[in-house]
């Protein structure tokens, strides 16, 4: 059945994503906070689920469980987790060929939508291999894009028999899919220029937050004082260090700047690059690095709100493959941003709307320590009118109800779904209702 038989009704949605809830991967809360919705909106949703954390493989989730409305079942798959690549290809297809068995047993009339994700590669093509023969409608949410980062980040060669065969298969589940939500125009044409597909929809992501944003006194913030970072200028890069989160330049900044007793640079997260910020720390005695664990999903508001300013990190050959989603959150608390990348990229147009926020090229340290001591120098004022500006533009482009609603919207309404463009921002919207911009050019 189609989602167009089911118009004021519910719908029987089951989403694929090897992270959920309560996992702390921003993948995992960005479907949280869709499936959460859908289940609002009166419709039964279904998540397929690895009961291994993204970063702790040696814990592991119930394989079942309900929260906030939403049915999760959890895979157990191999939990060799992200140390070695073997170990992480062995969980990828362990994982997919459970999906497989999971959605082969499955009655043709038991769903109307399936949503497939891009982690772990491949698992959207099981998808729509399945749903193409029980007659299931499939959306794509396409986070990144595979062999391309896999080639960029050099683990494989880009005319290599695994770079072919992903292209192959990633060209399926684009061409077969009913929706392709895409996070940036970048990203969308260059889905359009490789892949061949026509139903591509544009609808970034929104900040992986809910509750009201920390308002107070910057030294009073919580986090800032459990932590001891007192009246530091604070510069965080809060997330996952993967692979293609170049951090070379921002290290070497900081190298730069050991002796400078205002700079504190924070690390919050894991990721197969935090290894390297320990090495680098540690071969250059650098004290002014502190490294923390990723934080719950209900405090990231306040360790966000601890920094003076966010990194930003996209890799130069990156434009069109991947998003780097955390400018969303720092703009919206209110904070000014430092962005590493190439300047013709959705965040390098964000900062020309937005011009308070720093930018530097990757390899240009002197650029970077340059602008990090003007902006300090500049003073509390000037930081915070530069993060209220973010907060100003974030609040009317990024607000994450409105977001959210709108990727429901899509859902639901998809044959009514067409890309616009309103005040020179291009956008996804539905036709009939969803009326906010929800992507900024």
């Amino acid at each position: 059945m189609s989602a167009d038989k089911h118009s004021g009704g519910a719908l029987r949605i089951l989403i694929l994503s090897q992270v959920f809830w309560p996992d702390t991967a921003s993948t995992a809360q960005h479907v949280f906070d869709l499936a959460r919705e859908l289940v609002a909106r009166g419709h039964s949703v279904e998540v397929l689920a690895s009961r291994y954390p993204y970063e702790n493989p040696s814990h592991r989730y119930p394989a079942f469980e309900k929260h906030d409305g939403v049915q999760i079942h959890r895979l157990r798959n191999t939990g060799f987790g992200k140390g070695r690549m073997l170990g992480r290809i062995i969980d990828s297809l362990t994982f997919n060929l459970l999906i497989f068995l999971k959605l082969v047993g499955r009655r043709r009339n038991s769903l109307d939508w399936l949503i497939g994700m891009t982690s772990p590669p491949l698992v959207s093509f099981v998808g729509i291999l399945v749903a193409r023969w029980k007659g299931w409608r499939f959306c794509y949410w396409a986070m990144d894009l595979q062999p391309e980062l896999a080639i960029e980040a050099s683990l494989f060669r880009a005319n290599s028999f695994p770079a072919r065969l992903l292209m192959a298969m990633g060209r399926r589940v684009f061409q077969k899919a009913d929706l392709i939500v895409a996070l940036d125009h970048y990203m969308a044409e260059h889905i359009r220029e490789t892949r061949g597909a026509a139903k591509v929809t544009v609808l970034p992501v929104c900040p992986v937050m809910q509750q009201p944003c920390w308002a107070g006194d910057r030294r009073q913030n919580p986090f800032r004082l459990a932590n001891g970072f007192g009246d530091r200028f604070v510069v965080m890069y809060s997330g996952n260090q993967a692979i293609m989160h170049p951090l070379d330049t921002l290290l070497e900044g900081v190298r730069e700047l050991r002796d400078d007793p205002r700079f504190l640079f924070v690390f919050i997260g894991g990721g197969v690059r935090s290894s390297e910020v320990t090495r680098f720390r540690e071969q250059h005695g650098l004290d002014n690095i502190r490294q923390l664990p990723y934080q719950p999903g209900s405090e990231i508001h306040i360790s966000l709100a601890a920094a003076d300013l966010h990194v930003v990190v996209m890799g130069n050959g990156q434009v069109g493959f991947t998003h780097p989603n955390k400018v969303y959150g720092a703009m919206y608390i209110g904070r000014p941003f430092l962005f590493l990348g190439p300047k013709a990229s959705h965040v390098g147009e964000l900062i020309k709307v937005c011009p308070k926020n720093l930018h530097a090229a990757h390899g240009d340290t002197a650029s970077l320590v340059r602008q990090l001591r003007n902006f300090v120098e500049a003073g509390p004022a000037h930081w915070r009118a530069a993060g209220d500006s973010n907060a100003e533009f974030a609040q009317q482009q990024f607000d994450p109800r409105t977001q959210i609603a709108a990727m429901a919207e899509t859902v639901e309404m998809i044959a009514d779904v067409v890309p616009i463009s309103v005040n020179g921002l291009a956008v996804g919207v539905e036709r009939a209702k969803i009326r906010a911009v929800v992507e900024s050019s």
